[in-house]
């Protein structure tokens, strides 16, 4: 089965709006974050003060029978272009099964401008909708493609400044097996990922 054809498209989602009034403001609108411009008191306070105003990505591959698959990434136009213009008029006419092949392909036409940075996110959307595509055609689930299942149950954490708030909420959720293990058999929490403002010396 080939590529007929790749296409991607910056997309402007609907913002949701949660279900309850949140009872704090959320975290991200005020507390420091470390970034890669920390060192510049500008910069430093929010992380997306200098981030660009950019959009979503959707990317969609088409196989010659038609069938689909659909990758989304982030960092709008610059990445679309990089796509229209660079990757998917190179991979038109490649097998779409050959995930593999075509991931190394794109990671080595992107090296004259670097693969990470931009190029990663391009490359990454494609890879996604190459998955999804090659698991629309095996009638497959992508997970099992990539090798089943690894372990029966997922630990949570949580993750951002307001811990006590992220306990609270997990803690009245149902009981399921998604949620057993978020806590070890004392009650306490195994992991928590946590962004405290930097102290200077």
């Amino acid at each position: 089965m080939k590529i007929k054809e790749i296409r991607a498209a910056t997309l402007r989602l609907p913002k949701t709006m949660p279900p309850t009034q949140a009872r704090r403001p959320a975290w991200t609108n005020g507390a420091e974050v470390a970034n890669p411009a920390s060192r510049y008191p500008k910069y430093r306070v929010l992380r997306s003060e200098g981030a660009p105003p950019w959009e979503q990505v959707g990317c969609v591959v088409v196989a010659d029978d038609g069938t689909w698959g659909f990758g989304m990434t982030d960092n709008g136009a610059p990445v679309a272009s990089i796509i229209n213009d660079h990757l998917g008029p190179v991979l038109v006419g490649e097998n779409c099964m050959a995930t593999e092949k075509l991931w190394d392909i794109m990671f080595r036409l992107t090296a004259p401008y670097s693969s990470a940075g931009l190029a990663s996110y391009a490359i990454s959307a494609v890879d996604l909708a190459l998955w999804d595509l090659k698991g629309k055609l095996l009638g497959r689930p992508v997970y099992e493609l990539l090798g089943g299942p690894a372990r029966d149950r997922v630990t949570c954490y949580a993750t951002g400044n307001d811990t006590d708030w992220n306990m609270d909420l997990v803690s009245r959720q149902p009981s399921s097996p998604a949620h057993t293990d978020r806590r070890t058999a004392s009650g306490d929490w195994k992991e928590t990922k946590n962004s405290w403002p930097r102290r200077e010396n």
